[in-house]
């Protein structure tokens, strides 16, 4: 008891710093930390290596077939867009299937949509589809 009693709040508080702070070295920590990052970047890295596959290259461009084909034609721009409507609403996934597919044409003319019928009956005329009068 006597011991303890002659202690001062000072020494306890000093005895209690000496014993707890200061004796870890920060560099040991940012080694680890770095390390880390490093080892989840590679982690990374390599499943992104593993899942990339490779594509060949497109060889036909649908929008330059287009163009070729709509020079052939000599379609003008309202009528493109006339066969883009026709071509949505039959389903089609592009206006190049109405021109090549007569039947596909002449089915989109016989029902009801956004498209202008006469429009598309004059892409027909001028394709040879419909005869002219």
């Amino acid at each position: 008891m006597l011991l303890a009693a002659a202690m001062k709040q000072e020494d306890v508080f000093k005895s209690m710093r000496d014993n707890v702070g200061g004796s870890v070295d920060p560099k040991l920590f940012y080694v680890l930390g770095l390390a880390a990052a490093a080892f989840v970047l590679l982690m990374v890295v390599i499943n992104s290596m593993k899942n990339r596959q490779s594509r060949p290259r497109a060889v036909n461009h649908q929008g330059k077939l287009m163009k070729e084909l709509l020079k052939k034609v000599s379609l003008k721009g309202g009528e493109v867009k006339q066969l883009k409507a026709m071509a949505t609403e039959q389903g089609c996934s592009s206006p190049l299937t109405l021109v090549l597919c007569p039947s596909l044409l002449a089915k989109g003319m016989n029902t009801k949509g956004k498209a202008d019928k006469r429009v598309v009956m004059g892409v027909a005329k001028k394709m040879g589809i419909l005869k002219k009068k």
